[in-house]
């Protein structure tokens, strides 16, 4: 995959392209589990590769014990990050120099539901802008994996579509379509080879079916989704969705109804394969549970098509009457006082998170005086950082300054913030924040288990023995247990 040259460089700068990639992570948080390993690769429009492939690990630190379950999946151990990785400080700001060279679209298989999230919280650590590389400098990003359901669906013809899940549902993991033809895939979850995966899957839809590619292409921005989920005409259209996955497929016929006031970035649906009479008869508090009503987040790239697209045998396949479901988007257009209560209707209440660390969505954006705030920070040698007087507007922006310098540069610590980034990892290994992450008393009676279960292969075991390694030797360093579990 190595195709590189001064013009083909020069060229990137000027034009649109793709950087393709995936990560392998320690855990499926992302608020509060860590990047394992990073692997991307350039292309130009025509999906041809333009630039060397860039591999990066990044290497954990002492506060964090990672999933055993994922470590499986992987192979990854942290005592491999730990020797070929960079700083979490370093490892984020070399992928969001990448991810922001102008016009670039950035884009992966899940990466909007999955890998994104995590390059968030990793930027919002380490004092970037979460946001800014979406959007920035002609920047965009994308996902194929709505594309790869939609293909199936819609315009399924010389594409192999053989797997199914034990449900009977058509099986959209990128190993088994890769198998299914005969595509390049050496090692699945590893970050490179899920990469040159997603691309060769890119480019056999676009071989073989290049106009909803190109449809999918055009429609990622938000802008253009909502001239589709036309909130006023309230005109039917199709939406593909890993929500409707059925065997019959993941696209479902659905009306426009209404914006959410408070969330710019949500359009209510309604599933017109769906009883339209719970969603009448539903109450402000309530609307969340009515089954067929949908918020789509018009900001990651959903699936949304015309009606065109439908032809009698891919009505007949996906289950589609439009007779009967044009007569219900008929009915629903005149309940204007449906429209009223479902835009300002209440959202499904969630605790708040109290951890510095997960509250990326919680506090708002960065402001302008904090953006040139920590952009000094980024330019401050790590052994300075710690004694900057900076007035932020964001309250927590302090602490997360302290957590950043201690766990990238350790060294560069006194004696005294030793102490106390030593007693802030132990307290963290104790009773970890976050949804489903796991205590030390956790970690290392699983892994016991796992040693244990002989159903387990010894390759798995290799791992499993470095995973209770790594966490005995952090115990016996952070809260004074001995090397036996």
């Amino acid at each position: 995959m190595e195709k590189s040259s001064k013009h083909v460089k020069i060229s990137v700068m000027n034009n649109q392209t793709f950087f393709w990639y995936d990560l392998e992570t320690f855990g499926l948080n992302p608020n509060f589990d860590r990047i394992a390993q990073f692997a991307g690769v350039r292309t130009n429009m025509n999906l041809e590769v333009i630039d060397k492939p860039l591999m990066l690990y990044c290497t954990l630190s002492p506060d964090y014990l990672p999933t055993p379950q994922s470590c499986l999946i992987t192979h990854i151990t942290p005592q491999i990050v730990n020797e070929r990785g960079i700083n979490e400080a370093q490892f984020i700001s070399r992928i969001n120099k990448e991810f922001s060279v102008p016009n670039t679209i950035v884009t992966g298989f899940n990466n909007l539901k999955f890998d994104d999230e995590f390059i968030r919280n990793a930027l919002y650590r380490n004092f970037f802008d979460p946001y800014e590389r979406e959007f920035k400098n002609g920047c965009s990003r994308w996902d194929i994996l709505d594309l790869v359901r939609a293909a199936h669906d819609l315009r399924p013809e010389g594409i192999n579509w053989n797997h199914k899940t034990e449900k009977g549902n058509p099986s959209f993991k990128l190993v088994y379509i890769a198998e299914d033809n005969n595509l390049k895939q050496e090692h699945a979850h590893d970050a490179f080879s899920d990469v040159e995966a997603t691309l060769q899957v890119a480019q056999l839809i676009k071989e073989k079916q290049p106009r909803i590619f190109d449809w999918a292409l055009n429609i990622r921005s938000k802008n253009e989704v909502k001239k589709l989920l036309n909130t006023f005409t309230h005109q039917p259209v199709l939406y593909t969705s890993n929500e409707f996955t059925s065997p019959k497929g993941c696209t479902r016929m659905v009306m426009p109804l209404v914006a959410k006031t408070n969330m710019s970035n949500v359009i209510y649906a309604f599933d017109l394969s769906q009883d339209i009479a719970p969603l009448l008869e539903s109450s402000d508090e309530n609307y969340y549970k009515v089954p067929g009503l949908v918020k789509i987040q018009i900001n990651k790239c959903p699936f949304i098509s015309p009606l065109s697209l439908l032809s009698p045998e891919v009505e007949e396949r996906l289950g589609i009457d439009r007779a009967l479901f044009l007569k219900k988007a008929e009915y629903l257009r005149r309940q204007t006082e449906l429209f009223k209560a479902l835009a300002t209707s209440k959202d499904r209440e969630f605790p708040p998170e109290k951890d510095t660390d997960l509250r990326i969505y919680q506090d708002g954006f960065t402001t302008n005086r904090d953006k040139y705030s920590f952009e000094i920070v980024r330019k401050t040698p790590p052994k300075d950082r710690l004694f900057l007087t900076l007035q932020f507007d964001s309250e927590k922006a302090n602490q997360m300054l302290f957590r950043q310098v201690c766990r990238n540069w350790p060294e560069v610590l006194t004696e005294t913030q030793k102490k106390q980034w030593d007693s802030f990892c132990a307290t963290r290994l104790l009773s970890p924040p976050g949804l489903n992450s796991i205590s030390y008393e956790y970690y290392i009676r699983k892994l016991e288990e796992l040693l244990n279960d002989v159903n387990i292969s010894g390759p798995d075991k290799v791992v499993i023995l470095a995973l209770k390694e790594y966490g005995l030797d952090l115990g016996k360093k952070l809260l004074g247990k001995g090397t036996e579990s």
